[in-house]
This record gives C-alpha cells, structure tokens and sequence, in this order.
C-alpha cells in the first residue's frame, strides 16, 4: 500500500458540525492509513498517531496542512482518541497492525521508528510493546493547536507532564451539544407532562425545559467549582443550591405552590441533577472510564427512583385538581 494525501472539503466542515451537534458522538470515521500532508510524502517528516474519528483527523489536518508530517490514522471503531483509549482500542496493538500494513521503505527512515502519540491516549498504549518492535514513542501535546509549535523544536521531546485542564473555552466547546443533546429528553418530559394536563389540570409542562437547560448551562459553566470530583456529587450540590432557592420562593408564596407541587420539583430537579452528571461524563474529557461505571451503577437508580417520585406527585396532582 501507499501513503494517501489528506484532504478535506466542505462537506467535511459541515460533518465536523454535526458531530458537535451530536455532542462528540460516534458519527463519521476515517479510513484507517498512512496519510501525508503537503504536496508530496516525505519518510524524514514527523510521524503523528490518531484515532479515525473524522472530526479528531480534521482539526489535525487544520492545524497542520501548512507543513509537511505524516499521520498515521489506526482503528479506533471512529471513536476519539480519549475514549478509545479507555476502552482498549487506541493500543499499541492497533498502531503495530497499522504498520505491518507499508512496506518497512516507506515508513522507516532509520532501524528505529520515531512515532509522536497524543497525550490523551497513554491510558491505553503499552510503550514497552511498542519499543520491542523498534517503535520509539514520544509524547505529544494534548491539545492539537500547539502541534506546530512542538513539531518547530527538534529534537522532540515528550510532553508526559501536559495537563488537560478543561478550562473554561473548554467547557464552552461542550456546552451547546452537552445541553442540546440532553433536551431531547427533557423535550419526552415536556410532552408526557403536558398529555397528563391536558386531561388532568396541574398546571405542570412547560416548566420541566427551562429547568433543565437553567441546570445543564449552570452545571457546566460551575463545574470546577463544585465540590468533590463525582459528577453526580457535583449535580446533587449544584441541586441543593436551587433546591433552597426554590424553597425559599415556597414559604414566602405557600398561597401559589402547594405541598405536593413542590415536592414534584424537589423531586424532578434532584432526579435531573443526578441525570444530566451522568450524562455529562461522556462530554467532560476529565472522567475516568473505571470511576464513571461506578458513579452510573450507584447514582442512576437514585435518579430514577426520584423520577418515580415525581411522577407519583404529578399524578396525584392531576387526580386531585
């Protein structure tokens, strides 16, 4: 086989697009291969290793179509390279199974490879397995945009001691697909509730969407604010926050919100909190793959326990008006 010219066209803007939409998940993938970037393949340029998921290769070759490099793309099922590393599949078995695939002439410019790995998939490479294969791994920068920079100061050196620090830009990248994926649920909500009202007056729909889009913006935005590092912990907190807020409205406005009303929003605001945690793991890029299965395990009966608590008040609301 040959190496490839990476290219990308419009279309794939309008891919990279919807994959945020869709919140980063699986959606358009990448032949695996060797590709190159400039105007011909050169054996002495840097050799950079990624995942297949389109939107992952496309904001590699963004930053780095202006200069000559070779990027060897493996299978990662077209998940990226964080998650795929957690789940076994960015491995130093899938580069070793990439590279058997060229003839030694093209890739090897000396008797040892030079390989740069990102950061973000140490957690499932073996380098000792990569270096009896005379493979020498180096460790890249997390973040793509300071490829260039780290490629223009030879020797390479590893970055094993960058950070992924989700800052705040960070967050904002994961707000608007985190909270529009989670609406679509909400939105299921919003239609039961309003079918129970329709026949059954509680005055209760509507309410469910500004909720959870006030909690989702809210959760993200605070996240490195809220205490300890479970998500779930951080939602039940971010929860006993409004929790007290609304609390507070009830006693100074006991006339307009009953008993039972308010233990329906008790009771859906924790159950959401808890909820949308869970569903912001997969978004957050600082979760640990081990610890999340854990958190889900223990926290996602609870939320639907208070779902279920919810409903029974709803329904009694209904019953009752």
């Amino acid at each position: 086989m040959m190496p490839k010219r990476i290219k990308f066209y419009f279309i794939d803007y309008l891919k990279v697009l919807y994959s945020w939409i869709r919140a980063f998940r699986k959606t358009f993938v990448i032949e695996p291969g060797l590709f190159y970037t400039g105007e011909e393949y050169n054996i002495d340029s840097p050799l950079l290793v990624t995942c297949n998921y389109h939107m992952t290769v496309f904001w590699l070759w963004r930053v780095l179509k202006k200069r000559s490099v070779r990027i060897l793309v493996i299978d990662t099922n077209g998940i990226n390279v964080w998650c795929s590393a957690g789940k076994g599949q960015f491995s130093a078995g899938n580069i070793i199974s990439q590279l058997k695939r060229y003839d030694d002439k093209i890739i090897y410019n000396s008797n040892k490879l030079e390989i740069v790995l990102p950061k973000l998939s140490l957690s499932g490479v073996s380098i000792p397995k990569l270096k009896s294969y005379s493979i020498k791994p180096i460790i890249g920068p997390v973040y793509a945009r300071d490829l260039p920079e780290y490629l223009d100061n030879q020797p390479l050196r590893d970055r094993v001691n960058d950070k992924f620090k989700f800052s705040f830009t960070d967050r904002l990248f994961t707000l608007v697909p985190s909270v529009i994926q989670f609406t679509k649920y909400l939105i299921l909500m919003f239609a039961a509730l309003f079918v129970w009202h329709y026949f059954f007056i509680t005055g209760i729909y509507w309410q469910v969407l500004p909720i959870g889009i006030l909690f989702g913006i809210s959760y993200i935005i605070l996240f490195p604010l809220l205490p300890t590092k479970k998500f779930a912990i951080k939602g039940l907190t971010l929860f006993l926050f409004f929790g007290l807020m609304l609390f507070y409205y009830f006693i100074n406005t006991s006339q307009v919100m009953d008993t039972l009303t308010l233990l329906f929003y008790l009771s859906f605001m924790s159950a959401t909190s808890i909820f949308f945690s869970l569903y912001y793991t997969g978004n957050s890029g600082v979760s640990n793959y081990s610890l999340v299965k854990k958190e889900v395990i223990h926290f996602l009966p609870v939320s639907a326990v208070l779902y279920i608590a919810a409903i029974t008040f709803i329904i009694i609301i209904g019953v009752m008006a």
